[in-house]
Formats: C-alpha cells, structure tokens, sequence
C-alpha cells in the first residue's frame, strides 16, 4: 500500500494592488458620507421619531456607530503600520535604516495603536478632566506658574496636556515619512491627513470655549446655538475620519509596495 502524502501545495490568493486602494477610498469614503448624511437627517432632523436610532447615528455621542467606525478606522492604521514594521524588520531588513529610522515605523504604529485605544474610550478627554480638576485644586488653595497658566486656557483641559505631545509626535512623524515614503504623492496626502486632524483639534478648541464664541454664527446662519454646535461636531468628526482614511490609503500603498507577496505557513 502506498503511504498516504499531504498536498502542501499552498492556497494562493491573487489581489490586484489597484483594485485595493480604490475599494479602500471608495468604502471608507461611502461609509463617512452615510454617517454623515444619517446624523443630519435622522438624528438632527429627526426624520426617524425613535430616540434610540437618532442615538445610534449621532455623531456626537461616544456609543454610536461613528464613534464605533472612527475607532476601527483607527485599529486598522495601526495593523497596517504594523505589519510595515515586521516586513521590514524581518522580512527585508536591507531596507532598514540604522538608528532612529529602525525604529520608526515602530513608534507610528504604537502611535496609531494608542490613537485607536484612545478614540474608543474617550482617554485623553478623561485625562483632561482629571488635570482640569487638579488644576483648578492648586488654583485655588496653592496658586502656582503651572496652574495659573492652566487658568488662563480658554478650551478643554486635554487640549492643555496632550497637543504639546501629539504636536512634537506627529512632527516627528512628518519628518520620518519625508525621509522614508520617496514619493511626493504620498507625502501630500501624508499632510492633507495632519491637516485633516489639525481642522478637528481647532473646531474641538472653539467648541470648549464659551459659548459666545458662536454668536457670530448664530446670528450670520439664523438659526439656533445647537444646531451651531452640533454641526460643528459634525464636521470636526468628519475631519477625523477623511484624515484616518488618506493615512490608511498612504500606509496600504507603502506595505504593498515592500511586501507583494505573503506567505503564511502553520505549522504544529
């Protein structure tokens, strides 16, 4: 009798490059004008009576399918620049470069991976909250240079702690990728994404200030301060989530030009 043999024969799955990064843009691009288009019209105007849907699409609130997207958008960046990181480093360690560039890739994806972390549980805006209440305990009973400097910032107390550091990281970033993407295309894309995040951090400033900050809004539309305010969210969000996307379609772009073709072998 012949003795039985395995077929190792690997299953290969063939995927044009093109067609990837189209149907990211594409995807991503309907789902953020779907978002959208319920949050106004189901939610704000309220086109469906049930609060539990108007709920569910308003982009405001932290337990509603924008946040939920945002935040995958997010992990996906993450994976992404991770496995850019392992290609390189065990994969193809010649396109390595020595000193901070090795390590690079590995500091944007822990970025990401925090932002991801971050956006699901709302961190930094809870962090702020706990500064802020520090801050304004010194404030009171032991006045200092920090917390009179705290004091005088109009906006959300995250804005005080984080943007420092997420400014230096994503100037870090901007740099790295400058040195490293070799394409002018990508690199642009790379700075309308900041420029995307940098749009929502500003609209997120303004909407920490106190309301009077609206008025001239207010008064030029004719309409009332919530809608304002809620619209104002809403494109802030939007900002995000075009941001997460031109980064996921800039990333995509770089891993499958260093790794076309994968080869995943289980073993016992």
């Amino acid at each position: 009798m012949m003795p039985h043999t395995q077929n190792h024969n690997p299953l290969t799955l063939k995927i044009s490059k093109r067609i990837i990064s189209k149907s990211l843009i594409i995807l991503w691009g309907i789902i953020i004008l779907f978002l959208a288009l319920a949050d106004i019209f189901i939610n704000h105007f309220e086109w469906i009576s049930s609060g539990a849907i108007q709920r569910l699409v308003n982009i405001t609130r932290d337990d509603g399918l924008p946040n939920w997207f945002s935040s995958i958008q997010l992990l996906a960046v993450s994976i992404v620049v991770w496995c850019i990181f392992l290609a390189l480093k065990y994969a193809k360690p010649n396109l390595m470069k020595k000193g901070i560039n090795s390590w690079g890739w590995f500091i944007i994806a822990l970025f990401f991976t925090y932002l991801a972390v971050d956006d699901g549980s709302k961190m930094h805006e809870r962090v702020g909250t706990y500064f802020s209440d520090k801050m304004e305990f010194l404030q009171t009973y032991n006045p200092g240079f920090l917390s009179g400097i705290y004091d005088a910032f109009p906006s959300y107390g995250w804005q005080f702690v984080f943007i420092p550091i997420f400014g230096a990281v994503a100037l870090f970033i901007l740099y790295f990728l400058f040195k490293n993407l070799g394409s002018k295309t990508q690199i642009i894309y790379i700075i309308v994404a900041f420029g995307c995040y940098v749009a929502s951090v500003v609209l997120d400033f303004f909407e920490g200030m106190d309301e009077s900050v609206y008025d001239p809004l207010v008064s030029f539309f004719n309409t009332d301060l919530h809608s304002i305010q809620h619209f104002s969210k809403l494109i802030e969000e939007i900002f995000e989530m075009v941001g997460n996307t031109f980064f996921m379609f800039v990333f995509t772009k770089h891993l499958l030009k260093i790794s076309e073709r994968w080869e995943i072998e289980i073993v016992d």
